[in-house]
């Protein structure tokens, strides 16, 4: 499994990796449908939520963890 980075735009994260979506809703990001989510990196959408970013990109590698191996 490659580490998500915090420079990945969310739109191309989501898209990708459709299973972080339910992290961004449980970190109460609702990051979908926000005018920024196709500009804003992961480190940009934590810098403005306040959420400690290392923890948040656990979060978001264990999501796709299930992902990557079916693949």
């Amino acid at each position: 499994m490659m580490p998500v980075s915090s420079d990945i735009l969310i739109d191309e994260l989501m898209v990708i990796y459709k299973l972080t979506i339910p992290v961004f809703i449980r970190h109460k990001m609702m990051c979908i449908g926000c005018p920024f989510w196709q500009i804003h990196d992961v480190r940009d959408a934590c810098l403005e939520h306040g959420i400690p970013l290392e923890d948040f990109l656990a979060d978001l590698e264990a999501a796709i963890a299930p992902q990557e191996c079916a693949t």
